[in-house]
């Protein structure tokens, strides 16, 4: 039984439109058709009211975040935070390395796209994988090191760490943000070469 909603015993509908009639500064005594035309008419012009009333609430952009991140449940922390619009590519990036989708070729091997996975821009013979251009290719060493010294500015502690743990920490739900803006960088610097 839902007393908001009126539904239930008749005591309860009685109650309900005795709460709306106080409310709705109704004129006094009305007939049972006369009395639901008038709730009607009230509930109705309310519904607009709050549809109104919300969308003035959500006409800045300040407001649609807010309205935006009470929708969004379940999400890793840094696809919350806000970016700079010149490194949502970079997120991107990092969002298609966590789910599987991304270019390199240990994932077009993987789908048969490419029939050797090894690495196209160094000597090693190495498979392409994310830990490998991330933390390990010779094409990419001197972005690499630009990143690496900003993380180990910030994460001491990640000095510490081989590239496998390494590579588990950049691709983190939990990453600090102070390093954030420096990963999405050196990610679409990578992805330029």
């Amino acid at each position: 039984m839902n007393d908001s909603k009126g539904r239930g015993s008749s005591r309860n509908g009685a109650l309900f439109l005795e709460d709306l009639a106080l409310e709705a500064n109704w004129p006094g005594p009305l007939k049972k058709l006369a009395a639901k035309k008038f709730v009607n008419e009230f509930v109705a012009s309310r519904r607009v009211s709050e549809l109104a009333d919300g969308f003035k609430r959500m006409s800045t952009l300040r407001n649609m975040s807010n309205w935006a991140e009470k929708e969004r449940f379940g999400l890793p922390e840094y696809l919350l935070r806000t970016c700079p619009s010149s490194l949502r590519e970079g997120r991107r990036l990092k969002t298609k390395f966590r789910l599987g989708c991304h270019d390199l070729r240990s994932s077009s091997s993987r789908t048969q796209l490419v029939r050797n996975a090894q690495c196209p821009c160094c000597e090693s013979r190495e498979s392409e994988t994310i830990q490998h251009t991330l933390f390990e290719c010779e094409a990419f060493e001197e972005e690499r090191e630009v990143f690496l010294s900003r993380l180990y500015s910030v994460c001491p502690l990640a000095r510490q760490l081989n590239d496998e743990y390494r590579c588990r920490l950049v691709m983190g739900a939990k990453l600090p943000r102070e390093i954030e803006n420096p990963l999405y960088r050196y990610l679409i610097a990578i992805s330029k070469l």
